[in-house]
């Protein structure tokens, strides 16, 4: 499999303005459809810092980025729809979504750093937020398009071994002294591919086809796992609008098939 990687598109999601809509408008340029967008993007835990955008480092890669991403190429998923086939789109979250009392909506734009107290902080708001986008889209997509996300479980990774996360996750006795996954914690660690089996569920699974919106853990639906501040609606909404006004962009699919629909789509095809 000399070739397995032959279509790789690498895209810097931190760098919003920059490149986001470069790489979207690569992708809606494809003659194939999409089918399925799986945003797995990730910032480790590591110390403050922003982006060029003037957005907090890992909120940029985590959320903001693949959140104008996904909504720029959804006039070509919601286009590949057929009567036996509706798309996906999935966020890959974490149960970290509930280590926070609640993200701070009012914050997104102007981060500072005093609003953290460890280097974990912003991770984990990054992950409720999301769960939140999830619950969002999938109401404003609804029939149209599946929206899942999950927690696909504590996963060494070589992402754990950058410089920038080696020393905190060493810290916080997540890895040990030697830079390998502390047993003792817990958790049970997975390796990639057993990390990669919920993602490929919520992908793939015809039993999730009526559980738009689901948080998923170890291959399955749960609700226990949620924090509620992560599915609250309302906040949902508000998050949306945030990172609308964030992007400089608006953006309601759930005008597909009316007259205005049609121009939006054409418009944010155009981009």
């Amino acid at each position: 499999m000399q070739n397995c990687c032959s279509g790789l598109r690498p895209c810097t999601l931190r760098f919003v303005a920059k490149y986001v809509p470069k790489a979207a408008a690569e992708v809606n340029a494809y003659p194939e459809p999409l089918h399925i967008l799986i945003n797995n993007a990730a910032a480790t835990p590591a110390k403050f810092s922003v982006t060029e955008d003037g957005l907090e480092r890992q909120m940029a890669t985590n959320h903001i980025g693949p959140f104008l991403f996904t909504n720029l190429v959804l006039p070509k998923i919601v286009a590949s729809r057929t009567p036996s086939l509706t798309p996906r789109v999935i966020f890959i979250s974490s149960d970290a979504h509930a280590f926070t009392p609640g993200l701070d909506i009012s914050t997104l734009a102007q981060p500072t750093p005093e609003k953290y107290k460890t280097v974990f902080e912003p991770y984990n708001d990054t992950k409720s937020a999301n769960v939140l986008t999830t619950v969002e889209l999938a109401s404003r997509l609804k029939g149209k398009v599946n929206v899942y996300t999950l927690h696909p479980g504590l996963i060494y990774s070589g992402l754990m071994s950058k410089p920038g996360s080696l020393a905190d996750l060493q810290e916080y006795k997540i890895l040990d002294a030697d830079g390998q996954p502390n047993k003792d914690l817990p958790y049970e660690w997975k390796t990639v591919s057993e990390g990669a089996a919920t993602t490929v569920v919520a992908a793939f699974d015809p039993g999730l086809s009526d559980k738009s919106g689901a948080y998923l853990r170890d291959c399955q639906v749960t609700k226990d796992d949620v924090a509620p501040h992560s599915t609250d609606p309302e906040r949902a909404s508000q998050l949306w609008k945030a990172t609308e006004k964030i992007v400089g962009q608006s953006f309601d699919f759930r005008l597909f098939g009316t007259p205005f629909g049609a121009q939006l789509q054409s418009l944010v095809s155009q981009h």
